[in-house]
């Protein structure tokens, strides 16, 4: 699943990936026992796109973020929630 190849390959830790997704962090650990959010929602598509800009960003050695301060990192990680909560969802399947 690529959500797992997210927590696998990304460095974040699970409450920056809650940022990012714009979802708590206890949201993230069900995907991560679920392997992925539900289909068909808004949040699902949502997430979709997600999780495909933050491979994009493995593939393209943005993540895993080198090691910074917390400052610094959170600084980063604020980016790009902002980036990524303005992107638009994925079209609905079907």
């Amino acid at each position: 699943m690529t959500f797992q190849r997210v927590i696998n390959e990304t460095g974040l830790t699970r409450t920056e990936l809650a940022r990012l997704y714009g979802v708590s962090r206890q949201t993230i650990h069900q995907w991560t026992v679920a392997a992925g959010p539900r289909e068909g929602g808004h949040t699902a598509r949502m997430a979709e796109v997600v999780t495909h800009a933050l491979l994009n960003a493995v593939k393209r050695r943005i993540l895993p973020l080198p090691v910074l301060d917390k400052q610094t990192r959170r600084g980063k990680v604020a980016v790009m929630a902002k980036t990524l909560q303005g992107l638009k969802p994925a079209p609905m399947k079907g």
